[in-house]
């Protein structure tokens, strides 16, 4: 599929849209690019500020969808909301939770609301957009927000790292399934950003903007509407994050996980 995706004056719905990439994103695609873009996340307040910001600096549509995606009831509405009275052509999976700290020591409703949010989420989301792109036949496109987390092990990240792996590998085999179907799924696996994610993680005193291979939102937004309207299958944004990928295909993954360990475990 060799047609870039084209974003101007079509609706692309963004999830975790309230704060940092996700709201980067959204001012990317309506100044860079003049698309429309449904709002989703579950801080009604933010979404509302921001379709307004969109509204009156680029002239674009701006809809808002409050929903919690670890509530399976909200992923069901999601849907059927951002359908009603718009044709969707893009479809931006970004919201994700996170966790640091020893794997045992997280909560069983923290990890399950984590896979729900991460994991559970994003397929549902899928199966529910995939026959609705394709029946269009618009050759829109879909773009899962993974984690270079995903790419290697991280201990004290390990549910975490875990929902990651399983986003990068099941949208890079959608990709290869939904290619014929002239539908593309880019996977985007950034590392580090300066968001409320590094800070509510606890990681922000370790993390910032500026330190090798942590990025800001701003920037990373950029790399990741690039990657998503060239339709690459599976992006890393950033000479360090991109060697560290390359590593990991090279070291033994044993090795990885005790060098990643050290940088991330707690102080006792």
């Amino acid at each position: 599929m060799n047609q870039m995706l084209e974003l101007r004056g079509r609706w692309t719905l963004i999830t975790g849209a309230s704060s940092g990439l996700g709201l980067e994103l959204a001012r990317h695609i309506a100044k860079e690019h003049g698309g429309h873009v449904v709002l989703v996340a579950r801080r009604r307040d933010r979404l509302e500020t921001l379709a307004e910001e969109l509204r009156s600096r680029y002239g674009v549509q701006a809809a808002c969808v409050t929903a919690d995606l670890s509530r399976p009831e909200d992923v069901e509405r999601l849907f059927t909301e951002a359908t009603t009275g718009r044709d969707i052509h893009a479809v931006i999976l970004n919201a994700g939770v996170t966790y640091w700290g020893e794997a045992m020591k997280l909560g069983w409703s923290d990890f399950q609301a984590m896979l729900d949010t991460n994991v559970t989420s994003l397929v549902r989301l899928s199966t529910l957009f995939v026959p609705y792109l394709i029946e269009r036949g618009t050759h829109g496109g879909l773009m899962f927000v993974s984690s270079v987390a995903g790419l290697i092990p991280v201990p004290y990240q390990a549910a975490y790292s875990g929902t990651k792996a399983f986003v990068t590998s099941y949208g890079q085999c959608l990709a290869q399934e939904l290619r014929p179907k002239g539908l593309s799924v880019t996977v985007f696996a950034p590392g580090g950003i300066s968001t409320e994610l590094l800070v509510n993680s606890g990681l922000s005193n370790r993390f910032k903007a500026g330190d090798i291979g942590v990025m800001s939102p701003e920037a990373c937004a950029a790399h990741a509407v690039r990657a998503f309207v060239r339709r690459k299958e599976l992006y890393v944004p950033g000479l360090v994050n991109q060697g560290l990928a390359l590593v990991a295909r090279v070291l033994p993954r044993g090795f990885l996980a005790q060098r990643t360990a050290a940088i991330y475990r707690p102080e006792s």
